[in-house]
């Protein structure tokens, strides 16, 4: 089985302004009208992940949880649906940690597929997935380009 994990900032959606943790833990931060714009590459992986149908979907986000139905609300917008949302829930962000959550729950997973712009979790995952050698790990980054 593939889990698929997709990133929001800057992979589903480029952010109207500028990445600041302090504002990205407000729910104003996910007002639809700052004018959000859909990454069209992400949409199009997204869609053929759901049409393979061959495992879960997962947000996988540093987004706070209490602002879960806020984001799924943007999210609906641009045509996602996720199986679960994988946000920031205590003082935790690591991402590696939150995969970590997701293999335990899903031990017959045999790939990860992970969408993602930001170097620095792309290095945490991958530094995490080497705690589980029989899993195959494939990163899509995120390029932005002006």
């Amino acid at each position: 089985m593939t889990i698929y994990l997709f990133d929001f900032d800057d992979t589903i959606t480029r952010l109207p302004y500028e990445d600041s943790l302090l504002y990205m833990m407000k729910e104003e931060s996910l007002d639809p009208t700052l004018g959000f714009r859909p990454i069209k590459r992400t949409k199009k992986d997204y869609d053929n992940a759901v049409k393979r149908n061959d495992g879960p979907i997962f947000l996988l986000s540093n987004r706070v949880e209490p602002l879960k139905n806020e984001l799924q609300n943007i999210l609906k917008i641009f045509g996602y649906k996720f199986d679960d949302y994988y946000l920031i829930d205590g003082e935790d962000r690591h991402k590696g940690n939150r995969i970590k959550k997701i293999l335990k729950k899903y031990p017959g997973c045999t790939s990860i597929k992970y969408w993602e712009d930001k170097d620095k979790w792309i290095d945490a995952v991958t530094e995490t997935m080497e705690e589980y050698p029989d899993i195959k790990l494939e990163v899509i980054k995120t390029i932005l380009t002006k």
